[in-house]
This record gives C-alpha cells, structure tokens and sequence, in this order.
C-alpha cells in the first residue's frame, strides 16, 4: 500500500513547490497532489545507488540527480518505509523505493 502520509489542509492545494517525481511513468508533482510527500534523493552514495537501480535508471545525461530538483514521491514507498510521528512522518534512512 503507498503511503500519502497525513492530510493536509485544503489551503495546501496552493502549493507553489515544483516538485515531481522522477520515477518513470509518474506524473505526480507536488502543486498537484499536495498530500504525497516528495523525497530528495539520499546522499549517502551506497543508498543512492540503490534507489536508481530500483528506479530502474542510469545517472548520465538523460538522467542526473540535483540536490533541490530530483524526487521520489510516497506513492513509491510502503507505510513500513516511514517512522510516523505525531505531527509528521519520516522516511527511514536505508529505505529504497520498491512500488512502481
């Protein structure tokens, strides 16, 4: 089951975050769909290599990865993949996203 974290407000809609979702075949962004979560990609290189392979991408030309443009979405993710919170829900560190 994806995981959309917590609902948020109605006002949220208005969101000028231009964030999508680099999963090939996604089309979610962040304006749009304002209850998913987008997350940049890790920076530790080991987990980072695991979520292009998991993606099923190559870093190159077509794709490269840019700290404050590259995202995955939530709806690649499991519940089991976040730490829930009581105010938010964070994504843990050695998860690799694994729903396509």
């Amino acid at each position: 089951v994806p995981f959309s974290g917590k609902p948020y407000p109605a006002t949220m809609a208005q969101s000028r975050s231009k964030s999508y979702c680099s999963v090939p075949g996604c089309c979610s962004y962040a304006q749009k769909q304002p209850y998913l979560h987008f997350h940049a990609f890790p920076a530790a290189i080991d987990v980072r290599q695991k979520w292009v392979s998991a993606l099923k991408r190559e870093e190159g030309r077509k794709f490269v990865i840019r700290r404050g443009s590259t995202y995955v979405c939530s709806r690649h993710f499991t519940a089991s993949d976040y730490v829930l919170g009581l105010s938010a829900s964070c994504l843990k560190s050695d998860k690799v996203p694994s729903l396509e």
